[in-house]
Protein backbone atom coordinates (compact mmCIF):
# COMPACT_ATOMS: atom_id res chain seq x y z
CA UNK A 1 0.00 0.00 0.00
CA UNK A 2 2.79 2.03 0.41
CA UNK A 3 4.48 1.43 -2.28
CA UNK A 4 1.40 2.48 -4.58
CA UNK A 5 0.61 5.38 -2.53
CA UNK A 6 4.19 6.84 -3.15
CA UNK A 7 4.04 5.82 -6.74
CA UNK A 8 0.57 8.09 -6.85
CA UNK A 9 2.29 10.84 -5.15
CA UNK A 10 5.07 10.58 -7.59
CA UNK A 11 2.86 10.86 -10.37
CA UNK A 12 1.06 13.65 -9.36
CA UNK A 13 4.17 15.52 -8.20
CA UNK A 14 5.98 14.74 -11.63
CA UNK A 15 2.98 16.54 -13.45
CA UNK A 16 2.74 19.27 -11.15
CA UNK A 17 6.26 20.25 -12.29
CA UNK A 18 5.68 19.48 -15.64
CA UNK A 19 2.91 21.97 -15.47
CA UNK A 20 4.84 24.67 -14.03
CA UNK A 21 7.81 23.58 -16.52
CA UNK A 22 5.63 24.73 -19.17
CA UNK A 23 6.02 21.22 -21.22
CA UNK A 24 2.21 20.45 -22.06
CA UNK A 25 1.45 21.33 -26.03
CA UNK A 26 -1.85 22.57 -25.06
CA UNK A 27 -0.54 25.52 -22.82
CA UNK A 28 -0.65 27.77 -25.36
CA UNK A 29 -2.13 31.02 -23.77
CA UNK A 30 0.07 34.07 -22.48
CA UNK A 31 -0.41 36.33 -19.78
CA UNK A 32 -1.77 39.12 -22.37
CA UNK A 33 -3.74 36.99 -23.96
CA UNK A 34 -5.30 35.41 -21.42
CA UNK A 35 -5.99 39.38 -19.76
CA UNK A 36 -7.41 40.17 -23.29
CA UNK A 37 -9.69 37.66 -22.94
CA UNK A 38 -10.93 38.29 -19.34
CA UNK A 39 -10.98 42.39 -20.32
CA UNK A 40 -13.25 41.16 -23.33
CA UNK A 41 -15.49 39.21 -21.44
CA UNK A 42 -15.96 41.58 -18.38
CA UNK A 43 -16.54 44.07 -20.62
CA UNK A 44 -19.31 42.17 -22.55
CA UNK A 45 -20.99 41.53 -18.95
CA UNK A 46 -20.89 44.92 -18.07
CA UNK A 47 -22.31 46.87 -21.01
CA UNK A 48 -24.73 43.84 -21.40
CA UNK A 49 -27.89 45.48 -20.67
CA UNK A 50 -26.85 48.59 -23.29
CA UNK A 51 -26.27 46.10 -25.96
CA UNK A 52 -29.01 44.51 -25.91
CA UNK A 53 -30.85 47.64 -25.89
CA UNK A 54 -28.94 47.98 -29.37
CA UNK A 55 -28.98 44.49 -30.44
CA UNK A 56 -31.70 42.53 -28.61
CA UNK A 57 -30.57 38.95 -28.84
CA UNK A 58 -31.36 36.70 -25.56
CA UNK A 59 -28.71 34.04 -25.84
CA UNK A 60 -26.11 36.57 -26.67
CA UNK A 61 -27.57 39.36 -23.45
CA UNK A 62 -27.38 35.81 -21.51
CA UNK A 63 -24.05 34.52 -22.74
CA UNK A 64 -22.73 38.03 -21.77
CA UNK A 65 -24.20 37.98 -18.84
CA UNK A 66 -22.53 34.90 -17.94
CA UNK A 67 -19.07 34.95 -19.24
CA UNK A 68 -18.28 38.15 -17.38
CA UNK A 69 -17.54 35.69 -14.21
CA UNK A 70 -14.64 34.02 -16.20
CA UNK A 71 -12.84 37.52 -15.77
CA UNK A 72 -12.62 37.94 -11.78
CA UNK A 73 -10.43 34.61 -10.91
CA UNK A 74 -8.08 35.34 -13.99
CA UNK A 75 -7.22 39.02 -12.37
CA UNK A 76 -6.50 37.32 -8.84
CA UNK A 77 -4.46 35.12 -10.63
CA UNK A 78 -2.37 37.44 -12.03
CA UNK A 79 -2.02 39.91 -8.48
CA UNK A 80 -0.61 36.18 -7.49
CA UNK A 81 1.59 36.21 -10.09
CA UNK A 82 2.66 39.59 -10.27
CA UNK A 83 3.44 39.57 -6.80
CA UNK A 84 6.21 37.32 -7.71
CA UNK A 85 7.03 39.17 -10.71
CA UNK A 86 7.33 42.82 -10.01
CA UNK A 87 10.61 44.66 -9.29
CA UNK A 88 8.68 46.94 -6.84
CA UNK A 89 6.09 45.35 -4.78
CA UNK A 90 5.14 48.94 -2.81
CA UNK A 91 5.34 50.82 -6.58
CA UNK A 92 3.01 47.71 -7.69
CA UNK A 93 0.70 48.30 -4.28
CA UNK A 94 0.54 51.95 -5.21
CA UNK A 95 -0.53 51.76 -8.57
CA UNK A 96 -3.34 49.44 -7.59
CA UNK A 97 -4.42 52.06 -5.29
CA UNK A 98 -4.15 55.05 -8.06
CA UNK A 99 -6.19 53.09 -11.07
CA UNK A 100 -8.84 52.09 -7.62
CA UNK A 101 -9.35 55.65 -6.59
CA UNK A 102 -9.43 56.58 -10.57
CA UNK A 103 -11.71 54.04 -11.58
CA UNK A 104 -14.35 54.64 -8.28
CA UNK A 105 -15.52 57.66 -10.28
CA UNK A 106 -16.69 56.16 -13.23
CA UNK A 107 -17.72 53.14 -11.03
CA UNK A 108 -20.18 55.12 -8.94
CA UNK A 109 -21.28 56.76 -12.05
CA UNK A 110 -22.23 53.46 -13.52
CA UNK A 111 -24.72 52.15 -10.66
CA UNK A 112 -27.40 50.76 -11.06
CA UNK A 113 -28.76 53.00 -8.75
CA UNK A 114 -27.41 56.03 -9.77
CA UNK A 115 -24.84 58.22 -8.70
CA UNK A 116 -24.64 58.57 -4.93
CA UNK A 117 -22.01 59.46 -2.31
CA UNK A 118 -22.73 56.41 -0.57
CA UNK A 119 -21.70 54.50 -4.07
CA UNK A 120 -18.69 56.76 -4.44
CA UNK A 121 -17.35 55.80 -1.13
CA UNK A 122 -18.55 52.63 0.29
CA UNK A 123 -19.15 51.04 -3.15
CA UNK A 124 -15.87 50.04 -4.39
CA UNK A 125 -14.98 48.39 -7.69
CA UNK A 126 -12.87 45.17 -7.85
CA UNK A 127 -9.82 47.25 -8.27
CA UNK A 128 -9.54 47.90 -4.79
CA UNK A 129 -9.92 44.07 -3.68
CA UNK A 130 -7.19 43.40 -5.87
CA UNK A 131 -5.30 46.22 -3.92
CA UNK A 132 -6.02 44.79 -0.62
CA UNK A 133 -5.55 41.16 -2.06
CA UNK A 134 -1.81 42.23 -3.14
CA UNK A 135 -1.20 44.06 0.78
CA UNK A 136 -2.23 40.56 1.68
CA UNK A 137 0.44 38.81 -0.28
CA UNK A 138 2.86 40.86 1.43
CA UNK A 139 1.57 40.45 4.87
CA UNK A 140 1.40 36.35 4.12
CA UNK A 141 5.19 36.69 2.96
CA UNK A 142 6.35 39.13 5.69
CA UNK A 143 8.61 37.99 8.42
CA UNK A 144 6.34 38.84 11.32
CA UNK A 145 5.04 36.06 13.62
CA UNK A 146 2.16 34.04 12.00
CA UNK A 147 -0.55 35.07 14.21
CA UNK A 148 0.49 38.80 13.77
CA UNK A 149 0.09 37.84 9.56
CA UNK A 150 -3.17 36.39 9.96
CA UNK A 151 -4.39 38.88 12.60
CA UNK A 152 -3.15 41.88 9.61
CA UNK A 153 -4.93 39.94 6.88
CA UNK A 154 -8.34 39.63 8.50
CA UNK A 155 -8.33 43.21 8.99
CA UNK A 156 -7.45 43.70 5.44
CA UNK A 157 -10.17 41.26 4.57
CA UNK A 158 -12.84 43.08 7.04
CA UNK A 159 -11.70 46.27 5.09
CA UNK A 160 -12.65 45.25 2.06
CA UNK A 161 -16.00 44.02 3.61
CA UNK A 162 -16.18 47.79 4.66
CA UNK A 163 -15.87 49.18 1.87
CA UNK A 164 -18.15 46.85 0.16
CA UNK A 165 -15.82 45.89 -2.55
CA UNK A 166 -16.80 43.55 -5.53
CA UNK A 167 -15.52 40.14 -4.62
CA UNK A 168 -13.82 41.66 -1.32
CA UNK A 169 -13.21 38.83 1.19
CA UNK A 170 -13.93 35.86 -1.34
CA UNK A 171 -11.14 37.64 -3.85
CA UNK A 172 -8.99 37.56 -1.09
CA UNK A 173 -8.98 33.99 -0.47
CA UNK A 174 -8.51 33.43 -4.09
CA UNK A 175 -5.60 35.34 -4.30
CA UNK A 176 -4.11 33.93 -1.03
CA UNK A 177 -4.72 30.20 -2.90
CA UNK A 178 -3.03 31.10 -6.33
CA UNK A 179 -0.16 32.51 -4.38
CA UNK A 180 0.13 29.83 -1.50
CA UNK A 181 -0.38 26.36 -3.48
CA UNK A 182 1.81 28.47 -6.78
CA UNK A 183 4.19 25.23 -6.87
CA UNK A 184 1.32 22.97 -7.08
CA UNK A 185 -1.19 23.49 -9.28
CA UNK A 186 -2.99 20.38 -9.39
CA UNK A 187 -4.00 20.82 -5.50
CA UNK A 188 -4.71 24.43 -6.34
CA UNK A 189 -7.28 23.22 -8.77
CA UNK A 190 -8.55 20.54 -6.70
CA UNK A 191 -9.46 22.81 -4.18
CA UNK A 192 -10.18 26.01 -6.20
CA UNK A 193 -13.35 23.78 -7.93
CA UNK A 194 -15.06 23.21 -4.97
CA UNK A 195 -14.06 26.84 -3.20
CA UNK A 196 -15.87 28.76 -5.87
CA UNK A 197 -18.66 26.43 -5.10
CA UNK A 198 -18.72 27.30 -1.09
CA UNK A 199 -18.23 30.95 -1.79
CA UNK A 200 -21.30 31.12 -4.76
CA UNK A 201 -23.33 29.17 -2.02
CA UNK A 202 -22.17 31.30 0.66
CA UNK A 203 -22.82 34.77 -0.72
CA UNK A 204 -26.02 33.70 -2.45
CA UNK A 205 -27.07 32.64 0.71
CA UNK A 206 -28.79 28.67 -1.04
CA UNK A 207 -27.47 25.80 -2.82
CA UNK A 208 -26.86 27.21 -6.72
CA UNK A 209 -29.36 26.10 -8.68
CA UNK A 210 -28.90 24.69 -12.06
CA UNK A 211 -29.26 28.83 -13.44
CA UNK A 212 -26.47 29.90 -11.45
CA UNK A 213 -24.20 26.98 -12.20
CA UNK A 214 -24.17 27.98 -15.87
CA UNK A 215 -23.98 32.11 -15.14
CA UNK A 216 -21.67 31.97 -12.71
CA UNK A 217 -20.12 29.00 -11.57
CA UNK A 218 -19.26 27.29 -15.06
CA UNK A 219 -17.43 30.41 -16.51
CA UNK A 220 -15.50 30.39 -13.29
CA UNK A 221 -14.65 26.72 -13.39
CA UNK A 222 -13.47 27.03 -17.04
CA UNK A 223 -11.26 29.96 -15.63
CA UNK A 224 -9.79 27.64 -13.64
CA UNK A 225 -9.23 24.77 -16.12
CA UNK A 226 -7.62 27.80 -18.14
CA UNK A 227 -5.61 29.07 -15.75
CA UNK A 228 -3.97 25.66 -14.56
CA UNK A 229 -3.56 23.47 -17.59
CA UNK A 230 -3.88 26.48 -20.70
CA UNK A 231 -1.58 29.26 -19.37
CA UNK A 232 1.92 29.13 -20.55
CA UNK A 233 3.55 31.54 -18.03
CA UNK A 234 4.98 33.64 -21.28
CA UNK A 235 4.36 37.32 -21.09
CA UNK A 236 2.99 38.48 -25.17
CA UNK A 237 4.63 40.19 -27.31
CA UNK A 238 3.76 43.83 -26.60
CA UNK A 239 3.73 43.59 -22.36
CA UNK A 240 4.71 47.16 -21.57
CA UNK A 241 1.72 48.36 -23.71
CA UNK A 242 -0.39 45.78 -22.42
CA UNK A 243 0.33 46.56 -18.60
CA UNK A 244 -1.25 50.26 -18.85
CA UNK A 245 -3.87 48.84 -21.43
CA UNK A 246 -5.05 46.67 -18.24
CA UNK A 247 -4.70 49.29 -16.05
CA UNK A 248 -6.48 52.14 -18.26
CA UNK A 249 -9.08 50.47 -19.91
CA UNK A 250 -10.97 49.27 -16.33
CA UNK A 251 -12.53 52.92 -15.55
CA UNK A 252 -12.75 53.71 -19.89
CA UNK A 253 -15.18 51.28 -19.95
CA UNK A 254 -17.33 52.34 -17.35
CA UNK A 255 -16.69 55.87 -18.31
CA UNK A 256 -17.57 54.82 -22.11
CA UNK A 257 -20.79 53.14 -20.23
CA UNK A 258 -22.09 56.18 -18.69
CA UNK A 259 -21.25 57.88 -21.23
CA UNK A 260 -23.75 55.65 -23.12
CA UNK A 261 -26.22 55.29 -21.24
CA UNK A 262 -26.71 59.42 -20.87
CA UNK A 263 -26.50 59.19 -24.82
CA UNK A 264 -29.19 56.69 -24.53
CA UNK A 265 -31.92 59.14 -22.75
Amino acid sequence: MKTESLKKDNCFSSFDRRLIRREFAFQFINRDLLKYIALLLMTLGHWAVNIYRVFPVKPFFQFSVAAEFFAPPVFFFFIAEGYHYTKSKAKYAVRLLIFAVITQIPHSLTNPDGFTLYALFLQWSVLMTLFLGLLSLIVIHCSWKLPLRLLAIAALTAVSWLLQAEWAISGIILMLLFDLLRDKPLLRFAIYIPLVFIIMSVTAGYFPTADIYLKILLPMWIAGIVITFLYNGEKGHFPIFSKYFFYIWYPLHLLLQWIFIILQR
